[in-house]
């Protein structure tokens, strides 16, 4: 689809609310890059269709899913819906001083990142046949203001946009990887 935006930067208490939810982030990577209806997403996930569609209707309340096109087969209305954005990045800037809501959404958004790459990790440990293909970076310990964390961040961010771009639907000799990096603080000298 034309105007699918590659990143959507969330500032938005709703928006945060709503992919506050590993289930939620779970139908939005479901999506391959074409339309769908929350039929073929249920199907494609193993989850009963009604929790499938009360969730993707809950993620175009706010704008994360949008309606692209509506269709009537035999009588059934069939709604197929795409995301806003390929990637979504949370603005934690834009909720600083917002009170104890925010910062909540925030840490279960958080929350429900690391399930779901949690999720994709032990998936991974249990099958054999990959063995030889997980790929795992670790820096620790290293000291930064905030400012040279978010430009670390942004760099990797960058450096991934470029590299996968053309990377997003599944195509012959083609396996599919779960990616993540995360830069958190780990104490307060």
């Amino acid at each position: 689809m034309d105007n699918i935006k590659d990143v959507l930067v969330v500032k938005e208490l709703d928006k945060i609310k709503a992919l506050s939810n590993v289930y939620r982030i779970g139908i939005i990577e479901a999506f391959d890059s074409k339309p769908a209806t929350a039929k073929i997403i249920s199907v494609k996930l193993g989850e009963p269709h009604g929790k499938v569609n009360y969730h993707m209707k809950m993620l175009a309340k706010v704008g994360i899913l949008r309606l692209v096109e509506i269709s009537t087969k035999l009588g059934v209305v069939e709604k197929y819906y795409m995301p806003v954005a390929k990637n979504f990045i949370i603005d934690s800037s834009a909720i600083q001083g917002s009170g104890e809501e925010a910062k909540n959404s925030l840490n279960k958004y958080t929350n429900a990142l690391l399930n779901r790459i949690s999720k994709d990790f032990y998936k991974s440990i249990e099958d054999k046949d990959i063995e030889g293909q997980r790929k795992i970076l670790y820096y620790g310990e290293y000291y930064m203001t905030t400012e040279e964390a978010q430009e670390l961040h942004k760099k990797f961010a960058e450096l991934a946009d470029e590299y996968l771009k053309e990377k997003k639907s599944k195509r012959e000799g083609a396996e599919r990887y779960s990616i993540s990096s995360l830069i958190i603080p780990v104490d307060k000298d």
